[in-house]
């Protein structure tokens, strides 16, 4: 009799640890994260008699969950994706709307400009036409100059929502490590999984691939070490590193990320990082907001250069010589603060027509100095100190350099700030050349450089080099908003096919739970059998 009744009080509570855990289950249905969690069974070790071995009930092996990790890895990948090109097309299309539009852009102030300079050489001697030349002249300036400065107030919020970002990051972090080390203590206490602890520290990761692409492995402690980057440790078991935002050791106005390890160990991983957010706005900076800010100043540069040539080459209506027009702008030449050597670096242009929109990097191995495009990868060898000429710049390096030492070098980003108008008087603009009333020679030199291809080795001209830049502006937004579109469509099958697996079907818990309340009651049933044949067998002995 111990026997069935031993058996159906396995049964019983092994019962009643099922229809618990399908009560938990609906109770959670609407609850985030949660994961569906199943009951599993062993057969408790028979025992032997004469007539062979009894079976002698159930026990419950464990309560798991319905969690499938490639399916949840797919999720979370997906994730990554959809937040970096949301973020890269919200960024983007502010750059493209305001470069494409027409009043706010700069391609119908151009021609307005040039519109004004061929009015001057319709009547050279005319004042008023010249006044509203100049005039036209300070406007373009001026929408330089203030297009320049909405590009620097965006680069403050990408700065901004950097810090913002990686703030989030790391309170992520810090809660991933703390749910480390509660998995860790329950588990070296007990041989079952803590589900709702597991599904948190999943819910956890989800939010942090929101953020950047992460790579996860499951020690033999329960605990998930996490890795972000080319494999630069997040999370290590308990402990959690910090990500930080820190300036850029040449410029203040680009941000890098580093990370601190606990050993005070710190890596720059500004290039590593892929994904999320932070992927994001990285890719947009540099794709985009540096790209644009850098074709804006080149167009400006070769405003300046190609007028002020051609403005010296005429004689203005007081029978002077021509004068520079517009103002022009100073390379930059930005020295790496760990640079231990003391060679002095200028640069400067030497051919306009030769620039790109790109930003160099200066290097030297302790006997040669090389330059590398920071665009385009592309790097060659300059030589030793001493004076070069690449992509348009000329650049003088002196002595005293240390193996290690870098320089970064901007030829055009300042162009759209510093340009501007040095001519106050109307009559000072070099309209003709000869000195005679009414010449109008320089004039139509000035308004032919409208069409003239001074610009990306005399393949385009001023307003080419606008449209070029609105044109790769507005294809990489196309681009991020049709692949925003597709990764957030991958991201809902992916998670749709997550949910099937581990999300919590009402239905199938109704059906289970009436299934398990019925086992559940046969239960109870083999219980009361065996109470019953017990008290017959009592009765017998007792007549």
């Amino acid at each position: 009799m111990a026997n069935i009744l031993n058996t159906g009080i396995s049964a019983l509570n092994a019962f009643q640890r099922q229809l618990a855990t399908t009560g938990h289950n609906i109770a959670n249905v609407n609850t985030e994260g949660y994961t569906r969690q199943r009951v599993d069974f062993n057969a408790l070790e028979p025992q032997g008699g004469d007539g062979g071995y009894i079976g002698s009930g159930v026990e419950v092996s464990s309560i798991r969950r319905t969690f499938d990790d490639y399916l949840a890895g797919r999720v979370r990948d997906y994730n990554a994706s959809h937040e970096e090109y949301s973020i890269y097309y919200e960024r983007a299309s502010q750059v493209d709307n305001v470069l494409g539009d027409a009043a706010s852009g700069l391609d119908q102030m151009m021609q307005d400009f040039f519109a004004s300079i061929q009015d001057v050489a319709n009547d050279p001697t005319s004042v008023p036409a010249r006044t509203v030349m100049l005039n036209k002249a300070n406007l373009l300036a001026d929408r330089f100059q203030s297009l320049n400065g909405w590009m620097d107030n965006l680069r403050s919020e990408v700065n901004r929502d950097l810090g913002t970002y990686v703030d989030d990051l790391n309170g992520i972090a810090g809660s991933l490590a703390s749910i480390n080390q509660r998995i860790q203590s329950v588990s070296s206490n007990s041989a079952n999984p803590p589900n709702d602890l597991l599904d948190q520290r999943d819910q956890l990761i989800d939010q942090l691939s929101g953020y950047v692409n992460v790579n996860t492995s499951v020690q033999d402690d329960g605990s998930m070490n996490v890795f972000i980057g080319n494999g630069q440790a997040l999370v290590v078991g308990g402990t959690a590193s910090s990500l930080s935002v820190v300036n850029n050791p040449a410029t203040a106005d680009k941000k890098e990320l580093v990370i601190t390890q606990p050993g005070g160990s710190v890596v720059t991983v500004t290039d590593q990082v892929s994904g999320g957010k932070l992927g994001g706005l990285l890719r947009f900076r540099t794709e985009v907001l540096d790209s644009a800010q850098n074709s804006l100043g080149l167009v400006a540069i070769g405003l300046a250069d190609a007028f002020n040539t051609q403005h010296l080459l005429g004689t203005d209506l007081n029978g002077a010589a021509g004068t520079s027009f517009f103002t022009t702008t100073t390379l930059q030449v930005l020295a790496n603060s760990n640079n231990t050597g003391t060679a002095v670096v200028n640069a400067g242009f030497s051919a306009v027509n030769n620039l790109t929109n790109n930003d160099y990097q200066l290097g030297f191995d302790g006997a040669n100095w090389s330059i590398t495009n920071l665009g385009t990868g592309a790097s060659s060898v300059l030589g030793p100190p001493g004076t070069y000429v690449h992509d348009g710049v000329q650049i003088t390096i002196g002595a005293g350099g240390a193996a290690g030492d870098r320089f970064l070098l901007r030829p055009t980003r300042g162009g759209g700030q510093d340009i501007g108008v040095l001519i106050t008087d109307p009559r000072e603009i070099a309209a003709g050349q000869t000195g005679a009333v009414g010449d109008n020679q320089n004039a139509l030199g000035l308004a032919a450089l409208q069409t003239q291809q001074v610009l990306l080795n005399g393949s385009a001209s001023l307003g080419d080099a606008y449209g070029v830049m609105v044109a790769d502006v507005g294809t990489l937004t196309h681009q991020a908003k049709t692949n925003e579109d597709v990764q957030n469509q991958l991201l809902k099958q992916a998670d749709e096919a997550k949910s099937a697996v581990s999300g919590v079907n009402l239905d199938e818990e109704a059906a289970d739970l009436v299934r398990f309340q019925q086992a559940y009651s046969a239960a109870a049933q083999v219980i009361a059998t065996a109470n019953t044949l017990f008290d017959t067998l009592l009765g017998a002995v007792r007549g």
